[in-house]
């Protein structure tokens, strides 16, 4: 099986997992079929009145039985030997939240096909989430200007650490050369995003 078909698979699998979930705590949502929605980083949609809410699904589905404290957000990728603009700034994308899936634990060594034992979902707003950045001063435009400093450097490392950002408690910008798309994503701690009030961990509900 190649690695696309295996990380569809995967998808898929985690997919169904977390719809239980979601019924389990009595979010009604609608999974996405329409590959347009999906081309515009909508996986599944909470139906609300008036409007409907469009979420994408985020997953560390390369880091099967491992606990995080950060999530990496797209700045930039490679296709083609093109660069193209990470979902995170595109502006097709009509994403309104996203449902980040970390910690995810399976039933038997390190694939998900042996069951979904465990895994954790924080909800983070799209436009909360920019407007944070801004704040720090890393509105697009900074954010692109670093991007190209990265990519243009043969000898980026995969951390770069910023002036806008504590490395230990934010986060930094990072750049994964050896993937095949060559992401320059910003990595952010999940816990910054929450007391910022960006970010929500909703399932499992912490207990206050």
């Amino acid at each position: 099986m190649s690695l696309f078909n295996s990380d569809l698979n995967n998808e898929q699998i985690l997919g169904q997992y977390l719809d239980e979930i979601y019924r389990k705590i009595n979010i009604p949502l609608e999974r996405v079929i329409d590959k347009d929605l999906q081309h515009k980083g909508v996986d599944i949609i909470y139906q609300s009145k008036p409007n409907p809410v469009y979420i994408d699904e985020k997953a560390q589905l390369h880091y099967i039985n491992s606990k995080l404290s950060t999530f990496t957000f797209e700045l930039s990728y490679l296709k083609d030997n093109m660069q193209k603009v990470g979902w995170l700034l595109d502006k097709e994308k009509i994403t309104q939240y996203y449902f980040l899936v970390t910690g995810i634990f399976v039933n038997k060594g390190d694939e998900l096909t042996s069951g979904v034992k465990k895994c954790k979902i924080t909800s983070v707003n799209r436009s909360k989430l920019i407007q944070l950045l801004k704040q720090k001063g890393l509105n697009p435009l900074t954010l692109e200007l670093y991007n190209q400093k990265i990519r243009n450097d043969s000898d980026s490392k995969y951390k770069t650490e910023i002036n806008e950002l504590n490395i230990k408690t934010e986060g930094c910008i990072v750049y994964s050369e050896q993937l095949v798309e060559k992401p320059i994503n910003i990595m952010l701690k999940l816990n910054f995003l929450i007391q910022q009030g960006v970010a929500k961990q909703i399932y499992p509900k912490i207990c206050l």
